[in-house]
């Protein structure tokens, strides 16, 4: 699966001894809790059944254990985007983490209905609704606040539009969160003109990709967070992950609104 959340976690702690977490899909989530967590000691992830993990943790305080079952309850209601089949030939490591706040549309039910970030994405994007681009925004930054490694990002942008774009919805979102953040946002990334990407099949797709973005500022030794509307095959934000990899930046990460049900674009 490319699409997970965190279905479940076992946090306990017996009087006298260590905090014991346990975890499914650890393979993903335990990679995931140790970059958060870096400062964290613990004895090492171990197999559980099912794919499941756990760990004992040492000397962990009553605050850093509050803070780490709010970040757990945050992955259980928020995407994690691995890889999928159709980019695996393509790509490797180039981008280290990547999140949707939801679904564009709600599982299983028809016609097909918005989830609540769907919705805003949609009034945001194709209605031009200001206050609904606002509202997405604030939800994604809480998602920041939330998640330490996304937080300790040293620069934020915005995925590049291209240059005959009008308007380009990540850009007006990258602005919101640094004001709610307080703290500057940006990068001199820029995008080629190419023509649209939804009308390419994936193939198609990652060619184009590799000639488009131009950079006029370092990144070398840096994370970078990328900030996008729509994250459907994850074509274009694992180019750009290798993109700012190959200038340099020591890990990418992407934060997108929604992810479609699709993973293949136009395939």
């Amino acid at each position: 699966m490319s699409r997970l959340t965190l279905a479940w976690f076992n946090l306990t702690q017996q009087a006298g001894q260590d905090l014991c977490l346990k975890i499914p899909i650890c393979e993903v989530y335990s990679r995931v809790i140790d970059r958060a967590f870096h400062a964290l000691s613990h004895i090492g992830w171990r197999d559980s059944e099912r794919g499941t993990g756990y760990t004992y943790f040492k000397h962990i305080t009553d605050e850093q254990r509050d803070r780490l079952n709010a970040f757990l309850e945050l992955l259980q209601s928020t995407l994690c985007l691995t890889i999928s089949p159709h980019l695996q030939p393509s790509f490797t490591n180039e981008l280290d983490e990547a999140y949707a706040l939801d679904f564009t549309f709600q599982q299983g039910v028809q016609p097909l209905t918005y989830t609540d970030p769907g919705k805003l994405q949609h009034e945001a994007k194709d209605l031009r609704i200001a206050s609904a681009a606002n509202a997405l925004a604030t939800v994604a930054t809480e998602v920041i606040r939330g998640h330490p490694t996304l937080l300790r990002a040293d620069i934020i942008a915005a995925m590049p539009r291209r240059p005959s774009k009008p308007y380009h919805l990540p850009e007006h979102l990258l602005s919101e969160i640094g004001a709610i953040l307080k703290r500057p946002v940006g990068l001199r990334l820029f995008k080629t003109d190419h023509p649209k990407l939804r009308d390419l099949s994936l193939p198609q797709k990652l060619e184009a990709l590799k000639t488009v973005f131009r950079l006029e500022e370092s990144v070398q030794g840096k994370s970078v967070l990328i900030i996008d509307d729509l994250y459907q095959s994850g074509a274009s934000v694992w180019s750009l992950a290798g993109f700012l990899k190959s200038n340099g930046a020591r890990e990418v990460y992407a934060l997108a609104c929604v992810k479609s049900w699709s993973d293949t674009d136009n395939v």
